[in-house]
């Protein structure tokens, strides 16, 4: 006889349901924005009680900034920008185009709330500001590095609203790799050509 399993969670259970809540969350935002989305909307579709979600985030400002951890810019960076100068451009587009076009893209759902949220909007700046262009400051090997960043960044970020939130049709029909074509050699411009 083996024995009893004591009452209450199992061991695990917390990372389990912390998973469910954080994926419910970046499904939720990314759907119906920062300021429609409920705590008891994200509670039914992890499958806990709004009770949980409380415990373990605390308020909806919180969730919503642990649902959007966005990746480390160095980590993703710096191999893009160190690498050769041809195809710089190409690498940039694909590496933000795959992050930013699934369905329950954290990026995307942080473009949604930052257009009305002031603490999402934020988030994106000091992502933008520190993160991504302090990345181009330190590894970019060309002049004015934070400039060319910053004109790849909202290049981008523009394709991903039109194709993503807006949805204009010429920006959903074609696929990744067709953007990234058309966008690499405007970007690779940005990112070495003189200014």
């Amino acid at each position: 006889m083996s024995p009893a399993r004591p009452p209450g969670r199992r061991p695990g259970d917390a990372d389990v349901t912390r998973h469910q809540i954080l994926e419910a969350a970046r499904a939720t935002f990314a759907e119906a924005g920062f300021e429609r989305a409920t705590m008891r909307a994200i509670a039914g579709r992890a499958g806990v009680d709004p009770a949980l979600i409380h415990h373990h985030f605390g308020a909806k400002e919180s969730l919503f900034a642990a649902a959007h951890r966005l990746p480390d810019p160095r980590a993703a960076l710096e191999p893009i920008l160190t690498g050769p100068a041809p195809g710089m451009g190409e690498r940039l587009a694909r590496f933000y185009l795959q992050l930013a076009t699934t369905p329950d893209s954290p990026v995307v759902s942080l473009f949604r709330a930052a257009a009305t949220n002031d603490a999402a909007a934020r988030m994106l700046r000091e992502f933008i500001e520190h993160g991504l262009l302090g990345t181009a400051e330190d590894v970019l090997p060309y002049d004015r590095p934070r400039l060319r960043l910053a004109l790849c960044a909202t290049h981008l970020i523009g394709v991903v609203f039109g194709r993503s939130i807006v949805a204009v049709p010429e920006m959903t029909e074609p696929d990744v790799e067709e953007l990234v074509a058309l966008l690499a050699p405007a970007l690779e411009r940005y990112l070495t050509e003189p200014l």
